[in-house]
């Protein structure tokens, strides 16, 4: 008796695993413009948090100048605690590239040609609305839920 529950018991599972392998579509990410629809709903004013305009994102990040450009337009070539851009890439959000900020030097110029260490240059850090994959399948596409990650906008300095 024991022996027939137990074969009747493994034929079910077969026939019920085949049968869901037959069945199974993966899942897959929403459509770009479903996920900017949802983003636009959830977090209206997200665009003007996370699209940087005239920037270009740096292939090969810069390091520290010599001196300040002073003959530079853009405000983070002149600024005394000088930052670059650079892209911030992560393939399990939307948007999965985001431009943000690096700070070119450790200290601060206090005067046009020598880096003052005793200042401290740091990212100025924003909270930006993001959509953050999540391991959810619903209609054979993965859910994404609304979060928020810090970006770095430009550079400031400080004391320590």
């Amino acid at each position: 008796m024991l022996l027939k529950v137990a074969v009747v018991t493994w034929v079910i599972m077969t026939v019920t695993f085949h049968s869901c392998l037959g069945k199974h579509t993966p899942c897959q990410d929403p459509s770009e413009e479903n996920l900017e629809a949802q983003i636009g709903r959830l977090a209206p004013a997200y665009h003007l948090l996370v699209e940087k305009e005239n920037i270009t994102p740096d292939r090969e990040l810069k390091k520290c100048p010599n001196a300040l450009n002073q003959t530079s337009d853009l405000i983070q070539d002149t600024s005394i605690s000088p930052w670059s851009f650079r892209v911030n890439e992560d393939p399990e959000r939307y948007p999965r590239k985001i431009t943000e900020a690096y700070c070119l030097c450790k200290g601060c110029f206090m005067t046009p040609n020598e880096e003052d260490k005793s200042l401290i240059s740091e990212p100025f850090l924003m909270r930006v609305p993001v959509l953050q994959k999540t391991r959810r399948c619903v209609h054979g596409h993965y859910k994404y839920r609304l979060t928020y990650v810090k970006v770095a906008q430009f550079c400031n300095c400080h004391l320590p």
